[in-house]
């Protein structure tokens, strides 16, 4: 397993609404800035959400609970008025700003996405496998494309100066770093406490490593991770390191991986010039972020919705966005073989090709349509 990032960083934007409490509104699951979004909207947004992921995993992935806590049902929900709030706010504020993004354009994109599929016809099949209406996804399209411009708009307008750069490393020195450790990676918290203790009380970091770490990549190496430098490994990894000193020993940290006991080995600063694009990408992060949770102060979202309750869809929403059944489709393949039994062989070989074509095609347009 590998912990570095390769590649240029991403800006990544989280994008939460605060789910506020209020009355009910019949028909309506939420208000941006004086606009209603109905009911129907937050019903297709969360049937979509939950189909595609019970389509590929089962009912019971609903019920799942990240250490205890929300199930993943109930942050579906969330996700689903969440996503309809921030994109309402994000484009009154583009509005404003005389951010378009014209239906020739979304035509365009569409156009785009239907040729790599092989045509209008290859598309319509693909929204019909995925049960999505072919309105629904312009709309979608629409959306994204017109919140990417305005994206890209804002970012420009918040490039920090030369002089904000610099006063940011100053402030933030610790954080720009050159470092050598090994870490132990397990599942458990309480796993992770035991062989901490054990680490403590003189036993060698390495073989506990070697015997205990589930990333086989550096556990054969004594955990070792070898050099690396701030902004290649995950932000909490990143931020415990920030703050430890050499032959230190970690708590354990939670990281999407599970969770890490950190030996430090050495640590020295990096120089200015060495990361000043790095300060000012995070910097410009910062900033963007910042603007989009003022843009979503201002536009005063009520979400009337209660997302700790069980949603009852309606008919009309249920089967909304759920993927087809491969069986469907096998079940033809095997029909028409049988019509064919001196070309067995052949038949099952047609099936298998035409299976793994629709596969590679959904990969490709998955998330340029959801």
């Amino acid at each position: 397993m590998n912990f570095k990032k390769l590649g240029k960083i991403a800006v990544a934007i989280t994008l939460a609404s605060s789910l506020v409490a209020c009355g009910a509104k019949k028909g309506v699951a939420a208000n941006v800035g004086g606009v209603d979004i109905p009911m129907e909207a937050y019903y297709k947004s969360y049937a979509a959400r939950v189909n595609q992921l019970t389509s590929m995993y089962g009912e019971e992935i609903l019920k799942n609970k990240e250490d205890g806590q929300k199930s993943t049902d109930e942050l579906l929900r969330e996700q689903a008025i969440t996503d309809l709030t921030t994109t309402e706010a994000l484009k009154q504020d583009a509005e404003k700003s005389k951010i378009t993004v014209s239906d020739d354009e979304v035509n365009e994109k569409i156009n785009e996405i239907e040729t790599q599929l092989g045509g209008k016809e290859a598309f319509d099949t693909f929204l019909k496998q995925n049960g999505l209406p072919r309105d629904y996804v312009a709309e979608n399209m629409k959306n994204q494309m017109l919140v990417g411009k305005w994206t890209q708009e804002k970012t420009k307008e918040l490039t920090p100066s030369d002089d904000e750069v610099k006063k940011y490393y100053e402030d933030n020195k610790d954080k720009y770093f050159k470092a050598k450790a090994s870490h132990i990676l397990v599942n458990d918290l309480k796993e992770a406490n035991v062989l901490r203790k054990q680490i403590l009380k003189g036993e060698d970091f390495a073989k506990v490593a070697k015997e205990n770490s589930k990333d086989t990549g550096s556990a054969k190496n004594g955990g070792s991770l070898g050099e690396f430098t701030s902004g290649q490994m995950v932000k909490e990894f990143d931020e415990e390191i920030a703050k430890m000193k050499a032959r230190d020993i970690s708590e354990p940290i939670k990281t999407q991986f599970g969770y890490h006991i950190i030996k430090l080995d050495e640590k020295t600063p990096l120089e200015f010039d060495a990361v000043k694009d790095q300060v000012k990408a995070t910097l410009q992060q910062e900033k963007f972020k910042e603007y989009v949770d003022k843009v979503k102060k201002d536009a005063k979202i009520k979400v009337y919705v209660n997302t700790k309750k069980e949603v009852e869809l309606p008919d009309e929403f249920k089967n909304f966005g759920k993927i087809e059944k491969e069986e469907n489709s096998k079940a033809n393949s095997a029909e028409n073989t049988k019509t064919n039994a001196d070309n067995k062989t052949t038949g099952k070989e047609n099936a298998k090709a035409e299976n793994k074509t629709v596969e590679k095609e959904n990969a490709k347009v998955e998330n340029k349509t959801k």
